[in-house]
């Protein structure tokens, strides 16, 4: 894992002046147990001729949760999705309301497709992060070939929109020489000491998509600009990080060595295995209360929604449930 001394200078001036915390604090016990299962759900989940994959977080609004996701006709390319999303009084019987962000206009940044969408609730304004590409060429292309995907994000005053995309997107692109060289791509933005840190995917031209990892930007607006870290952080292919306690909790699903893996962080930067799982499906988005409270103790998670296929079906989002709540303030000083 990278040391602190590996961030940029720029990221380091906004980290600057946060508690220092101990490395080598224990991992909290609760993250030893995941417990993790899945199960299928309705008007989201498996339809005959749709695609649907690529789930952000959960958020709940008055007594509905909601959640945004890429949808297409079977058979089409992913990349060429668009952004859909749907609400639920259960987190199990969803109804689904429709397109949120559709296609960039001809010769934009995002012209081909818009994907793995990500929802943050900041000062009663909404803000859907989502990635787009201009075209189909894959990003795993062991040569020159391989087409560009950026992180925007736009904007609403309601979960139902209209959704305006934010004049200064993309908010985060890939940097030439760097390890994220050809995608950024599934962000996931936490509310943490006052600044916005971006949890991110990344890769360059020349690795597969079981060696995509993980980096961080952040930022002292949720619009940025953001400051990348220099290095990555751990291996992943989609992203899915909570505020844990007074540190940083992950589930890892499909890339890296630390695949299908239970992660603790108390600084949010230095990752260490909590527990092994048997899988973790891609495409994890949870049910995470704390991501834009800046809550000093986080409370965990305890169910999500994430992407399955097989048996000739084609993708589609299933719930998974786990055992990933943090103790009750009280219940810890108990111990």
């Amino acid at each position: 894992m990278p040391k602190r001394d590996t961030l940029a200078p720029a990221a380091a001036l906004i980290l600057a002046g946060l508690a220092a915390v101990a490395l080598a604090e224990d991992v909290p016990p609760e993250l030893t147990t995941p417990n993790y299962r899945t199960r299928e759900i309705s008007g989201i989940g498996h339809q005959k001729g749709v695609a649907r994959q690529d789930p952000s977080n959960v958020i709940k609004i008055g007594d509905r949760y909601f959640v945004w996701y890429t949808r297409r006709k079977a058979g089409v390319h992913p990349y060429a999705s668009t952004v859909y999303y749907a609400s639920s009084d259960d987190g199990v019987r969803w109804t689904e309301h429709g397109e949120a962000i559709g296609k960039g206009k001809p010769g934009d940044w995002d012209s081909f497709g818009v994907i793995t969408p990500y929802i943050a609730v900041i000062e009663g304004k909404y803000y859907l992060f989502y990635t787009g590409t201009s075209a189909a060429k894959p990003f795993r292309s062991r040569g020159p070939e391989g087409t560009l995907r950026h992180i925007g994000v736009a904007v609403a005053e309601d979960p139902h929109g209209p959704w305006r995309k934010f004049e200064s997107s993309p908010v985060l692109s890939p940097d030439a020489g760097r390890w994220d060289s050809l995608i950024v791509d599934d962000a996931h933005v936490i509310l943490r000491h006052g600044k916005y840190w971006m949890y991110y995917k990344g890769g360059h031209r020349t690795i597969s998509p079981a060696q995509t990892q993980w980096g961080l930007a952040v930022a002292d607006r949720i619009t940025g600009p953001y400051v990348k870290s220099e290095h990555p952080l751990i291996g992943g292919h989609t992203v899915c990080v909570w505020p844990h306690r007074g540190g940083i909790a992950a589930l890892v699903d499909s890339a890296g060595p630390e695949r299908h893996t239970v992660q603790w962080s108390p600084d949010g930067i230095h990752f260490t295995r909590a527990a092994k799982v048997q899988r973790v499906h891609t495409g994890c988005g949870p049910y995470d209360p704390d991501a834009f409270t800046g809550a000093a103790s986080g409370r965990g998670i305890t169910w999500g929604v994430a992407q399955d296929a097989g048996g000739g079906k084609p993708v589609h989002i299933i719930r998974f449930d786990v055992d990933l709540a943090a103790p009750k303030p009280a219940e810890t000083r108990a111990k």
